[in-house]
């Protein structure tokens, strides 16, 4: 009788999740370029748009207390004259809850319904309060920076002139190549990382995995997150390469990972690539990459640095 080693039904078992999984159904370069576009023009309306990062007027850190907003110089937050009435209202901060209360004759809304007083939810939270007055949005922030956890209001304007006086967008040229099926590998007990922000603060967030990929033969793994802030599905990628410091913004690009599937890909396109709100307005608390996320090549996709010179080669698709 023959012996049946149970040995190599363990040894097909660990070949068979070595083995890398098949590709991904392709798509048509017109169809990937009509993609782009369409997210250029989301990214035309997260940053210009009526409460994109141009609108910022400000980002003020705060102790717990009674905050006033205003024109007037009394307050602690001040707004510009033009910008807002004398008192906008208060922000009351406690332990366990913030609130909102309108100043007299101030019209205020959210989600469109008039208030007087309202309860304020962080941007950590999935429904975000956003408090309207006239053409000013605001938004209360809490950033956790080394185990202690700070409050902020963030101020918009819908009538903000850098809507109209922006540095217009300008992108790689947009290439299907830079389009790539990559793996994504969970970790066996998501951990945390230290993120240090452009601020300087440094939060942990959570280090779901690795996406592991090629191009041109090369193989390379970048740690992907999830936000605090974001609530969605999608993964979060930040990474530099060689690009950076000069076409690319110099601390950091980010891009959106969707979520694996049962096979483990997903897909990286670089062409959307995109630079962090820093790289528009001062009143950001952009992450950086962690220590590693950086790709040795000119990864030539995605947004160019808008404080950099003229690109040097023409704008145009290379759907070839």
């Amino acid at each position: 009788m023959r012996r049946i080693s149970l040995l190599a039904p363990l040894a097909f078992v660990a070949a068979a999740c070595d083995r890398e999984p098949p590709p991904l159904p392709p798509v048509t370069a017109a169809v990937h370029r009509d993609s782009v576009v369409a997210w250029q023009a989301s990214r035309q309306k997260a940053v210009y748009g009526p409460s994109g990062w141009a609108t910022v007027l400000g980002l003020w850190w705060l102790e717990p207390g009674e905050i006033t907003i205003g024109s007037d110089s009394s307050n602690q937050v001040i707004l510009p004259r033009d910008h807002a009435p004398p008192r906008v209202g208060t922000v009351f901060i406690a332990k366990d809850s913030t609130w909102f209360v309108a100043a007299k004759g101030v019209k205020a809304t959210i989600d469109s319904v008039p208030v007087t007083t309202a309860r304020l939810h962080s941007d950590l939270t999935p429904k975000t309060t956003i408090v309207r007055a006239g053409s000013i949005m605001i938004y209360y922030l809490v950033r956790e920076d080394r185990g202690v956890w700070k409050h902020a209001l963030r101020i918009k304007d819908t009538a903000s002139v850098a809507r109209a006086e922006g540095v217009p967008f300008r992108y790689f040229p947009t290439d299907i190549k830079w389009r790539i099926q990559a793996k994504f590998v969970q970790s066996p007990k998501p951990d945390s990382l230290n993120i240090i922000s452009v601020l300087g603060t440094e939060t942990r967030m959570s280090h779901e995995g690795d996406v592991h990929f090629a191009i041109d033969g090369t193989k390379y793994s970048l740690a992907v997150i999830r936000e605090p802030e974001d609530h969605g599905k999608n993964l979060f990628l930040m990474f530099t390469d060689s690009t950076s410091r000069k076409e690319s913004y110099p601390a950091t690009r980010y891009l959106w990972v969707a979520p694996a599937d049962s096979l483990g890909r997903t897909i990286l396109d670089f062409n959307q690539a995109f630079n962090p709100p820093c790289a528009f307005t001062k009143f950001a608390t952009c992450p950086f990459p962690p220590k590693g996320n950086h790709i040795p090549i000119r990864v030539e996709g995605g947004e160019w640095n808008p404080h950099y010179g003229e690109p040097h080669a023409a704008e145009k698709p290379k759907d070839t």
